[in-house]
């Protein structure tokens, strides 16, 4: 059988396209999110952790504790989407022993969580027993929230 009629590929030097000089190579690009200036939301200030409280560590118990626990409630509370919080009861939450905030209409517990947050406690206590959106969002417009604090959900906000 003779082969086909395909052309041979076209040999010759590969060319980059243009950069943009000393920018050149970097990831992420200059202008994305997670390489946001302090123009757009102000220096980023992270913290030491302490030891036990690394995103592995956070995954872990994740993994390990039961969901009510994270949540903060009663065993046999009904499931998140069934949970109305209003602001009254979110305000109730505002201390580093009871911390709730609401991120995107849905109520989490970030008590669990508050020794986890890169930027330290003062900084994840400011959304403490309010609406965190616009502060979270500011910050962190990249994160998943839903994601992370799957297991901390407590209920849904409203008005």
């Amino acid at each position: 059988m003779k082969s086909s009629n395909l052309k041979p590929p076209v040999s010759g030097p590969i060319r980059t396209p243009p950069s943009g000089g000393a920018n050149r190579g970097l990831f992420p690009a200059p202008n994305s999110a997670q390489r946001a200036s302090s123009s757009l939301s102000g220096p980023r200030h992270k913290v030491a952790l302490k030891p036990g409280y690394s995103p592995l560590d956070w995954a872990q118990l994740n993994r390990t504790q039961p969901k009510y626990k994270l949540r903060g409630v009663d065993p046999t509370t009904p499931p998140a989407q069934f949970v109305k919080i209003t602001k009254e009861e979110l305000k109730k939450h505002k201390s580093e022993q009871d911390c709730w905030t609401c991120i995107n209409g849905k109520v989490f517990n970030i008590t669990p969580y508050i020794n986890f947050h890169p930027g330290g406690v003062d900084e994840i206590m400011k959304c403490a027993g309010r609406d965190g959106t616009a502060l979270f969002n500011k910050y962190h417009s990249w994160v998943n929230a839903d994601r992370m604090l799957e297991n901390c959900i407590v209920g849904i906000y409203v008005h």
